[in-house]
């Protein structure tokens, strides 16, 4: 009993630990902990992007394994024992699998967004041009000319 428990144990501080560090943007992008996906490993940044959303569901399952493998070494009995060891098992897993969805899901979302930033005009403040960027009528330049600094001193 010993043993599997000091499996799940194991197990569980690695997840933990890799949750602990992306809560706090610590966890480096690896071909081996986190959520890994095309656009997460793109750069560094969405890596983080994307693991921060799911370091809570990582650091919880971590809890959750450790919460087995004691409660297993700590059972009377034997099937007691295997019981909290494959629920213990079985939460891991389980909130380790919604984490990667979750992180998923906001790697899928911060694409879309970032896509659809770069469709979106683009206000050219401080740009050295043949006629001024912002010196139209409200609304001419479709919205920009609100962070122009020439639209805003003449208002």
């Amino acid at each position: 009993m010993i043993v599997p428990a000091l499996v799940l144990a194991a197990a569980a501080l690695l997840v933990g630990g890799a949750g602990v560090l992306a809560l706090f943007h610590r966890l480096p992008r690896n071909r081996v902990l986190g959520v890994r996906t095309v656009w997460t490993m793109g750069t560094v940044d969405a890596f983080r992007r994307a693991n921060r959303a799911a370091a809570p569901a990582f650091v919880a399952a971590g809890v959750a394994g450790i919460a087995g493998a004691v409660a297993a070494v700590l059972a009377a009995t034997t099937g007691a024992g295997i019981t909290m060891l494959v629920l213990g098992a079985v939460a891991l897993i389980g909130l380790l699998g919604a984490g990667g969805v979750i992180g998923s899901r906001f790697a899928a979302a911060e694409e879309a967004e970032d896509a659809a930033l770069a469709d979106l005009p683009s206000c050219t403040a401080g740009a050295v041009e043949e006629e001024p960027a912002c010196d139209t009528a409200p609304g001419a330049c479709g919205g920009t000319c609100a962070l122009c600094p020439r639209a805003q001193a003449g208002a």
